[in-house]
């Protein structure tokens, strides 16, 4: 199976004329070595969606790609004007409190979670997009939320054993399939048949790459 040339730095690059919605999907605490305890450097990671302004309503249509942001939480973060933009429009009422951005979390689990605009800027050596500017967005009703059509699930949706093709460790070796077929599991929580689906009601699995390889990725970055 061949793979986009543009995914093998573990990167989806993004059109930068053209915004976006972002769903927060999850709120990691990355590890530093300040002594300061007031210190937290958090990873917002949101799955990326086309904004479809033709269909009315308006349709957001899942990229399979995800997207995540590093910021830095200290007692002077109240007067860091770009952290007060993500605050503002994630509703985050004391950003230079760590609790209040697990708050997030919590929110998404409750399915109350929220859905920020996005415009991405040029990728750099690494491949890698800022969020060249975010703005509030309200979510969408469920009706406005497109799933994969079936052509586009025989192009995105692999079996295990083809996905650990492009999967690697931290050793950089492939992992098992026993271990994906975990891996999916774990995350088939929140994702649903946007990471998993079965073409046939007894078939095997079918794992959506795109959305697998960023969520592996995003993994080993916060071990």
């Amino acid at each position: 199976m061949q793979f986009p040339e543009s995914m093998k730095a573990g990167r989806f690059l993004f059109s930068t004329e053209q915004d976006y919605a972002g769903r927060l999907f999850n709120v990691t605490k990355r590890s530093i070595e300040n002594e300061d305890k007031e210190v937290a450097l958090l990873r917002l990671e949101f799955e990326i969606f086309v904004i479809d302004l033709d269909s009315t309503p308006i349709a957001y249509s899942s990229t399979s790609g995800v997207a995540s942001r590093d910021i830095v939480i200290t007692k002077l973060a109240r007067s860091d004007q770009v952290l007060a933009e993500y605050a503002k429009c994630l509703g985050v009422k004391r950003p230079h409190e760590v609790k209040s951005w697990y708050v997030l979390e919590r929110r998404e689990k409750q399915g109350k979670v929220p859905w920020i605009k996005i415009r991405f800027g040029k990728p750099d050596d690494d491949h890698r997009q800022a969020f060249e500017q975010i703005s509030g967005l309200e979510k969408p009703k469920a009706k406005q939320i497109k799933l994969s059509s079936s052509t586009s699930v025989r192009e995105k949706f692999w079996r295990v054993s083809e996905v650990c093709q492009l999967l690697r460790n931290t050793n950089n070796k492939a992992p098992s399939e026993d271990t994906i077929a975990r891996f999916v599991d774990r995350h088939q929580l929140n994702f649903g048949e946007q990471l998993v689906v079965r073409l046939t009601p007894r078939g095997q699995r079918q794992v959506n790459w795109h959305l697998c390889w960023h969520l592996w990725e995003a993994d080993k970055c916060s071990e």
